[in-house]
This record gives structure tokens, C-alpha cells and sequence, in this order.
């Protein structure tokens, strides 16, 4: 049951760290007139795909060194 609060706190924490790490890049120089919404679309996207493989790699990690 802890491994699963702990699974859920790791994904929640990485999507919050790709977003976080994607904000620092200026995207409104790339978004065309009108397209605001299909911008925020890709955003949620790639943070997404990002927070996803971190947290694979966290929790991989964290796997290889428990039972090691």
C-alpha cells in the first residue's frame, strides 16, 4: 500500500518539476496568432511525456537499489 502512495507522489511531484522546468523557455515567440489553445494542449503534452520518463527513471532507480 506504500508503495503505491509513494508511486503516485513520485508522478505527481515529476509532473510538477516539467512543468516547472518547461516554464523557463519562451515559448510565446513560437505561438502563432490564434493558436493559444492548441499550444496549451502540446504543453500539458510534452510536460506529461517528460514527467512520465523521469518518474520511470526515479522509481527504476529506486527499485535497483532496494534489491541490489
Amino acid at each position: 500500500m506504500l508503495a503505491h502512495f509513494m508511486r503516485v507522489a513520485v508522478y505527481i511531484i515529476s509532473v510538477i518539476l516539467s512543468m516547472y522546468g518547461l516554464s523557463c523557455f519562451r515559448f510565446e515567440n513560437y505561438i502563432k496568432r490564434g493558436k493559444v489553445k492548441e499550444f496549451y494542449i502540446f504543453y500539458i503534452v510534452v510536460s506529461l511525456g517528460i514527467a512520465y520518463l523521469f518518474a520511470q527513471f526515479v522509481l527504476s532507480f529506486i527499485n535497483m537499489s532496494f534489491y541490489t
